[in-house]
C-alpha cells in the first residue's frame, strides 16, 4: 500500500541518505497497513534538530479511520530518531489490529455441567 504522507522539518535539511531512509521506512509502514483505504491513511513525519542539545526528534503522528497514533524519539542523529519511532508505530499498529480483531478479548471457559 502507497501511503500518502508528509515531512516537516525544523532546524535540519534532509539529505540525501535521510530522505532515501524516510521513503523506505514509509513503504515497510505500508505493508502493515493493506487492510485500511489507502484514501484514509495519512502520515506526518516532523523532523527537528536542537541546536543547542545536538539531539534530533522525529515525530510520526499516523491517521486511521480507527483513530491517530503517534511516536516520538530523540536521538543524537537523525536516522536512529526516525528508525525508532517507525520502529514504536509499528508496534502500536499490531496492537490496534489486534484489537480490532478482538484478540484481546478472551472468552472465559465455560463451567462443566455437574
Amino acid at each position: 500500500m502507497k501511503i500518502t504522507w508528509d515531512l516537516i522539518s525544523k532546524h535540519i535539511h534532509p539529505h540525501t541518505q535521510l530522505q532515501e531512509k524516510l521513503e523506505e521506512k514509509v513503504a515497510h509502514l505500508g505493508r502493515f497497513l493493506q487492510k485500511f483505504p489507502q484514501d484514509a491513511v495519512h502520515l506526518h513525519v516532523k523532523l527537528e534538530h536542537h541546536p543547542k542539545t545536538a539531539l534530533f526528534t522525529s515525530a510520526l503522528t499516523l491517521a486511521l479511520p480507527t483513530g491517530v497514533l503517534r511516536s516520538e524519539r530523540t536521538e543524537a542523529d537523525p536516522i536512529p530518531a526516525f528508525d525508532h519511532a517507525v520502529k514504536v508505530l509499528l508496534r502500536e499498529v499490531e496492537s490496534l489490529k489486534s484489537h480490532l480483531r478482538r484478540e484481546d478479548v478472551r472468552r472465559a471457559p465455560e463451567p462443566e455441567a455437574l
